[in-house]
């Protein structure tokens, strides 16, 4: 007797999905209401698609940042994201390209206030965040020679 062989391969192609971040905070609080109605965590996740691991190591996350949970709550919420973006952005802005402060002030006072938990205060990533802001603000004209 032989062994019983998939005659298709399993497609591990979707195994490390990077999830948006706006994505995962909404795939969250609906885990969340789902699991407030009285749904197991194996139930809310096969009703999300997504895998119960993930959305464990996703509230875990959150347990881990050290700040109050109101506060969480709301900076890994859709809206609080949304604030934060337009806060990183403003402060590139009124920093970076208005001001003469330079990137590391805007990753000093992400760290000093706290947002560093929110927010990769890396100067690498905060060097990319404003290219994108230069990039807006000075558009590119290829071509126009």
């Amino acid at each position: 007797m032989s062994p019983v062989i998939d005659a298709q391969p399993r497609d591990n192609g979707d195994r490390h999905q990077r999830w948006e971040r706006s994505q995962r905070a909404e795939l969250l609080a609906q885990y969340r209401d789902l699991q407030a109605r009285g749904l197991s965590s194996r139930q809310a996740a096969n009703s999300l698609d997504v895998p119960r691991t993930t959305l464990q190591a996703w509230r875990a996350w959150q347990d881990r940042l050290d700040a109050c949970p109101q506060v969480v709550a709301f900076f890994e919420s859709v809206p609080g994201l949304a604030f934060l973006h337009r806060l990183v952005l403003a402060l590139h802005v009124v920093f970076v390209e208005v001001g003469a402060c330079g990137i590391r002030l805007v990753c000093l006072l992400l760290q000093i206030t706290g947002l560093n938990r929110f927010v990769d205060a890396s100067y690498g990533t905060q060097q990319q965040v404003n290219r994108h802001v230069e990039e807006a603000i000075v558009p590119t004209f290829k071509g126009t020679e």
